[in-house]
């Protein structure tokens, strides 16, 4: 789901669960997971629809809390 719609959702208090993960495709990045109410999980991607993934997990947290977010879970 696009940085807009997450945005979206938070302010909508549709965000059940936002946890930072070990990117599939590359352990050495971290992607954005977010869980809705209704139970649809989905992954934070760019505009051009690609996952959106961070070097750091300091990366990570940054892009959240750009989105308004101030807690997530982190699991590695």
């Amino acid at each position: 789901m696009k940085k807009q719609d997450i945005k979206a959702l938070r302010e909508e208090s549709r965000v059940d669960s936002v946890k930072i993960v070990r990117s599939p495709s590359d352990a050495h990045e971290w992607v954005v997971l977010f869980k809705e109410i209704e139970g649809k999980s989905f992954f934070l991607i760019s505009d051009d629809d690609q996952v959106c993934s961070y070097a750091t997990l300091d990366a990570a947290v940054e892009a959240l809390d750009a989105l308004g977010f101030a807690r997530a879970e982190v699991l590695f």
